[in-house]
């Protein structure tokens, strides 16, 4: 081997086993989207615990990949337990809780999910970052990248759909479930009737609008009035299509939401 060859392989080895020595070795996360962005791009018992919601599988798409991991409920004295050298939480995460790990020296970095396709690339970048993970992180995000650019743009006829989750719930501008719709080429009826962000919307607007389409979320084992309303019989002939986890943080699993819709609304023009 050429002498410069051997000092370049050398300082490289150096320069990973660095890399790694600083990669924080004990991830607590405290948010359902910090869970899941953690365990997908995580090494092998890198993330010592995740929140209790890393195994809703109505909230979380790493269910599986959660089930054997120590779970919190985000308070600062089991997490402070943990000897974590890393928490992932959320601007949404308990002030309190974060204020006294960070006093208590414990570095928090905060993550959430995101708004736009456009932006999950990116937070995949951020949070490989933060892990010591660059390399599967940028290899996992040039992939969406690839997958966002394939998308095919809609044409012909824009369907209308509208959000209706537990208690009338629905979602508009602003939020990541309405640019998976729209990219997948309907309109929400959210924008029609002057909703932006999170709101809700009555029955009797859903029976006055007509929509082509409703996107219900999934319910609990059990009861409620609240998941009730979305079984409302004004409704009841409405199509519909019941949302996943995968469209709450932003994930590459969100890409196959706005694929199957695209073929949903394919399907409005037979």
């Amino acid at each position: 081997m050429r002498r410069s060859r051997a000092i370049s392989l050398c300082a490289a080895l150096v320069f990973s086993g660095a890399a790694l020595a600083d990669s924080p070795r004990r991830v607590v996360t405290m948010n359902h989207c910090a869970d899941q962005y953690a365990l997908l791009l995580a090494a092998p018992g890198q993330v010592v615990s995740v929140s209790h919601i890393a195994v809703d599988p109505l909230l979380s798409s790493m269910t599986e990949e959660a089930a054997d991991v120590p779970r919190n409920r985000g308070g600062a004295e089991e997490i402070y337990r943990l000897e974590p050298d890393l928490v992932l939480a959320s601007t949404w995460s308990d002030p309190l809780a974060v204020g006294m790990l960070e006093r208590l020296g414990i570095r928090v970095e905060r993550i959430d999910g995101v708004d736009r396709l456009e932006d999950i690339p990116g937070r995949l970048r951020e949070v490989g970052a933060l892990l010591g993970r660059e390399a599967v992180a940028e290899k996992m995000a040039a992939e969406t990248e690839r997958r966002l650019a394939g998308l095919p743009a809609p044409a012909g006829d824009r369907p209308e759909a509208a959000f209706f989750h537990a208690g009338g719930y629905s979602l508009g501008e602003g939020t990541l479930a309405h640019d998976i719709l729209t990219r997948a080429g309907f309109d929400n009826l959210a924008d029609r009737v002057g909703r932006t962000d999170g709101g809700y919307i009555p029955v009797e607007t859903l029976v006055m609008n007509t929509p082509d389409l409703l996107i219900t979320s999934g319910a609990y084992p059990g009861s409620s009035q609240a998941e009730a309303l979305m079984r409302h019989p004004a409704i009841a002939d409405v199509p519909r299509v019941e949302s996943s986890a995968v469209w709450g943080c932003g994930l590459p699993a969100t890409l196959d939401a706005v694929e199957e819709l695209i073929g949903l609304r394919e399907g409005f023009g037979d």
